[in-house]
């Protein structure tokens, strides 16, 4: 059959398109998306709905910018510890990535800034960058990246209820930004480089801020931080026994999807049924994806 003169080449393969979704671990961003609508959640009690969809997109956007942008960032250690990652695999190029990880980030802010939320999503975006460059592979790294999720809730707050929804919102950020600085912590296991020595501390981290969200919540927070446990916590207790290459991503990839349970457990004592709403979805999905695309 004719094409007209044009090659077929230009359109993506199937291949190809399953590459660039695992160069941003595309089913991770489901438990993005619950950040910045807990965080309009514990502002206002409801959603906005245009300011929610603006705010999501933003979470996303930023969120897999900053996977791509970390895989540029890590080529050398991927090629020697995860060959198989799209970059040094070559089913990506490091141009193509960087500029995929550039277009979501710009994307990101200037959803933000549509939702009323410019300045959050600029700190976050800015937050994105100083982790995936000079802060991962130092002390200020798990910080780093817990600001960036902490961030990703206040910008909701502030989509939702302004500048008093932010002083609001700001405990639970502060919850969960110390919940992902401790699977952080965690992550740097994943990989021989990364040494055996870190999973101990970051579970303790990650346990101690689901503490405070329970202390936050209440009784409300309760279900859903037992629901967080019971996500993450079977390849969590595998990892402290056997911190492995294996079996810590096992237990980085389980409490990457266990993040939209503590966004409830934070929301749910303003708005239990809406929070229940936005993270059961989110929960189905980012499980289902994780079949398809590996998370960690």
């Amino acid at each position: 059959m004719e094409n007209d003169g044009l090659p077929f080449s230009i359109l993506p393969s199937p291949f190809s398109i399953r590459a660039y979704l695992r160069l941003v671990r595309a089913p991770a961003v489901f438990s993005a998306l619950a950040d910045p609508l807990a965080g309009m959640l514990i502002a206002r009690g409801g959603l906005a709905p245009a300011r929610a969809a603006a705010v999501a997109a933003s979470a996303a956007s930023l969120y897999l910018a900053g996977m791509a942008l970390n895989d540029v960032a890590d080529r050398a250690e991927d090629a020697r510890e995860r060959p198989g990652r799209p970059i040094p695999s070559g089913a990506v190029s490091v141009t193509a990535a960087a500029g995929v990880g550039s277009a979501l980030l710009a994307a990101g802010v200037l959803a933000a800034r549509g939702a009323g939320a410019g300045a959050v999503g600029a700190a976050l975006a800015g937050s994105v960058l100083a982790y995936d460059s000079p802060l991962k592979r130092t002390a200020l790294g798990p910080a780093a990246m817990g600001a960036c999720r902490s961030l990703s809730l206040l910008m909701g707050a502030r989509a939702g209820a302004g500048r008093g929804g932010v002083a609001r919102a700001l405990p639970g950020a502060l919850a969960l930004g110390a919940y992902v600085a401790g699977l952080t912590v965690v992550a740097r296991g994943e990989t021989a480089e990364g040494g055996r020595e870190h999973a101990a501390p970051g579970l303790e981290i990650a346990a101690a801020a689901l503490l405070g969200a329970a202390a936050l919540g209440g009784r409300r927070a309760l279900p859903w931080v037992a629901a967080v446990a019971a996500l993450a916590g079977p390849a969590a207790l595998r990892a402290a026994r056997d911190p492995s290459p294996a079996s810590t991503g096992a237990a980085v990839g389980s409490m990457i999807r266990a993040i939209p349970a503590l966004d409830a457990a934070l929301a749910a004592p303003r708005s239990p049924l809406r929070a229940a709403a936005v993270a059961l979805p989110l929960l189905a999905l980012v499980r289902w994806g994780r079949k398809l695309i590996p998370i960690s």
